[in-house]
This record gives structure tokens, sequence and C-alpha cells, in this order.
């Protein structure tokens, strides 16, 4: 007898896939996966350049945010120099320092929001780059923009502040920041985005990071070459064309995210309001958190334990159809 096939929502996946565009494009290129792709993958950078009123100089794509986020410690950050981010943020950023001997500080949340006043007073001498994931992942909540505005204004331009935009297609609060306007008056700002999520394609790996021309030139000149596969490329590209799929993909999760907030919400689950696609529950005790997760699972619901990134007492639940946020809600009403 088969098994029921697993719904996951435990890597912020589109929970709707990606645009048919996308897999016509990839059904394309499958004959020609013999040949390697671009040396350099310009000619995405030039149609995510054109989408931003950029120059194709102050784009950089590569193999998943990851990848960038790597390139940009690498290249930017010296050994005696310092990574700044916050606690319950996305976990690479520390892993990824601290990976090549360099040194990260954290600065603590504030009701599980990334507080701008208690990242001031850890900027020091040493201070090269700052990491602000906005949304944060796992927690979904946002920053503003007058709060990333005052965050530039307070410190040298000498040091970087990397905007990692991962998720900023589910966004919907209107105090979301303009990236693109504070990039024209702080050239220390860099932006980073993904193909990952709203875009649905996870499984190609793809990242790009947006910035002044010499901070890019310098993740260019530091980069492997073919850092991108050759679906992903045209895949990319097909994705960006396809703004009625973001559009719906946005409308729904906007709505689902709602109801399944509310639903946990009534429950009495300590869930944290999200602009994201998925939301962050912290529990009391390790044992309710277990509890939920192993009933979810008998479900063939995936979630993510986030014990697996230091993160104690928490889950991050992706949000699904009404359907599965309806089985996610009754689950933790039973724990």
């Amino acid at each position: 007898m088969r098994s029921k096939k697993i719904v996951r929502l435990n890597a912020n996946e589109n929970f709707y896939g990606c645009s048919s565009k996308v897999l016509d494009a990839i059904r394309k290129k499958i004959p020609e996966v013999n040949f390697y792709p671009d040396y350099h993958p310009s000619m995405l950078e030039s149609e995510i350049a054109k989408r931003l009123n950029l120059l194709s100089s102050n784009i950089v794509a590569g193999a998943g945010s990851v990848r960038i986020i790597e390139g940009l410690i690498y290249s930017l950050v010296n050994k005696n120099e310092e990574v700044l981010t916050f606690d319950r943020s996305f976990a690479m950023y520390r892993i990824i320092t601290e990976g090549q001997g360099k040194v990260c500080r954290i600065a603590k949340q504030k009701d599980y929001i990334n507080d701008i006043n208690n990242l001031l007073p850890l900027v020091n001498k040493k201070t090269k780059l700052i990491f602000i994931d906005n949304p944060c992942n796992p927690t979904g909540t946002i920053i503003s923009h007058k709060s990333i505005e005052k965050l530039l204004k307070s410190i040298p331009s000498s040091i970087f502040v990397v905007l990692d935009e991962a998720y900023s297609e589910y966004v919907t609060d209107k105090s979301y920041p303009d990236s693109r306007k504070l990039f024209e008056n702080f050239p220390n700002l860099i932006i980073l985005r993904s193909f990952s999520k709203m875009y649905g394609l996870a499984g190609m790996r793809v990242g790009y990071a947006a910035g002044n021309e010499k901070t890019i030139l310098k993740l260019k000149e530091s980069r492997i070459p073919y850092p991108l596969n050759y679906l992903a490329i045209d895949a990319s590209i097909a994705a960006l064309e396809d703004e009625k799929f973001v559009s719906e993909s946005r409308k729904k999760n906007d709505s689902e995210r709602t109801f399944l907030y509310e639903g946990l919400s009534k429950t009495n689950l300590r869930t944290v309001a999200s602009q994201a696609n998925f939301l962050f529950v912290h529990f009391d005790h390790n044992m309710e958190k277990e509890n939920l997760f192993a009933s979810l699972l008998t479900e063939n619901i995936l979630v993510c334990d986030l014990s697996i990134f230091g993160f104690d007492k928490c889950l991050r639940i992706g949000v699904g159809d009404r359907k599965i946020n309806t089985k996610i809600i009754q689950c933790a009403s039973e724990i």
C-alpha cells in the first residue's frame, strides 16, 4: 500500500509551485543540458537590473542567497573585522561567518522583531557588515522603512548593510521599506533577494544582490565560473516575466496566512503575526512543541523544528491552502 505524500511546510517553499512559463522554459532547454551554462549569467543579471531600474553592473546573481551571503562575507570582511546580526534571524549569517574564522556579534530581538535600537550599541570600529533579514526568518516580522533609514544614517558609510529581502514579495504591510529608494541615498546598502520563495525555484538555487558597482564588482571577481546551472538561467527569466503568477500567489498566501494565524491564535499558542509565507510558534515547553510536530506528521504534514538552527521550543509552520491550514489548526487545538 502506497503511503500518502508528505505535505512539505518546513522550508518556506511556494506552496503553489512555480509558473507554467518556468516549466515551459525548462522543457525547452532540457535537450541542451550537455552544454555548459553562461560563464557569467549576464542575461539574467540584465533582466533583473531592468526591473529595478539599475545597471547590470549593479547586480550579481549566484547559486541561491546563501552563496551570495558567503561571497559577501568572503569579499568584504577581513579577518580582523566583524559581522553583526540578530538572534532568531537566518542562521546562515552566523554559521558562514564563523566558518570563515570571523566574528559574528548578535543583537537581541524585541518582541520577535529585529529592533534597530538593540543593534546600534553593538556597532564598533571592527563592524564591517550588518545582516538584516526583512521579513525575518524564522519570525516573519518586518522592520519599517523609517527604522532602516535610521540605521543607515546612524552608522559610518564604511559599514555595509545587507537587507535580505528573500520574502519581500509576500509583504502587504505598507510600512515595509522601499529598499530601491534607500539605495539611491546610501551606497553602503546591499539588497539581497531570492528566486527560491515566491518564484518557486528553490530547486534551481538562484539568488542575487543589488549594490553599488564597486561592491558588486568585488563579488563578481570572487565568484566561481558558471555560477548558475543551464536550466536555472532561463527558468529565472521566465519567472520574472510571469507577474500574474506572483500576484496570484501573493493573494492566496495573504488570505491563508491570516486564516492560519487567527486559527492558531485561538488555540492559545504563542503565534507571531507574519509578513512572509510561514508562521513562527513559540512554546513554553519543548514537550508541547514535540507533541504538535508529531501530531502534524501523523497527518503527513512536515513543519520545521527550529532546534536544528539552535532555536528551542519553536516551530516554523509554512502556510498551506485552506484544507491543510484547517488540519494544522485542528491538530494544534488537540495538543
